[in-house]
């Protein structure tokens, strides 16, 4: 009997490793079911059951990725911001993302020891980007300072930047993460 069961699990493992590859996606293609949101001359992806709105305050030339779906404290999971000037203009003055004594970025914003801010690459462009750690709010628990998780990533043609910054919740994470992965500057 048992040795029937372990070539059970190892026929079905078999036949899992020879189903076909998913289609490779093409560099730069929104992943399958997401959408594009275009505003103040920036594009970016992000999941299909998602929405975007203005700013709700007087933030100028920013958006708001949201869950219509989730609970009122939870809905609002990714801003992003568009700034005029360089990379590293804006990311010290909006991501508080600065140079300590050594040279190193580092981001000043989150609770407790300044986070290290790494380099990447999307879509040619450049941007810098840090996880911290950020307080939320739980209708049922209070605040609690450093429970969240939030993603502040900036992304630059040189001249035009843009700032993603997440809430403190998982979800905001992913998406923020997904935002900042996928920014395209635009023309409109």
């Amino acid at each position: 009997m048992k040795l029937s069961g372990a070539l059970a699990i190892f026929a079905a493992f078999g036949l899992a490793a020879c189903q076909p590859a998913p289609a490779p996606v093409a560099p730069g293609a929104p992943p399958a079911g997401a959408r594009t949101a275009t505003a103040f001359g920036v594009a970016f992806d992000h999941p299909a059951g998602l929405q975007t709105r203005p700013c709700e305050d007087a933030m100028p030339r920013c958006t708001v990725l949201f869950d219509p779906a989730a609970e009122a404290h939870m809905r609002d999971l990714v801003k992003v911001q568009v700034h005029d000037g360089p990379l590293e203009a804006v990311a010290a003055a909006e991501a508080g993302f600065e140079r300590n004594a050594e040279g190193r970025l580092m981001t000043t914003y989150g609770r407790g020891q300044p986070n290290a801010v790494e380099a990447f690459e999307v879509n040619g462009r450049s941007g810098l980007r840090s996880g911290v750690v950020c307080g939320i709010d739980d209708p049922e628990t209070g605040f609690h300072a450093a429970a969240g998780e939030c993603l502040w990533a900036v992304v630059s043609d040189g001249t035009k930047s843009v700032v993603i910054s997440s809430n403190g919740y998982g979800s905001g994470l992913e998406a923020a993460t997904a935002v900042a992965g996928s920014i395209r500057f635009t023309t409109d």
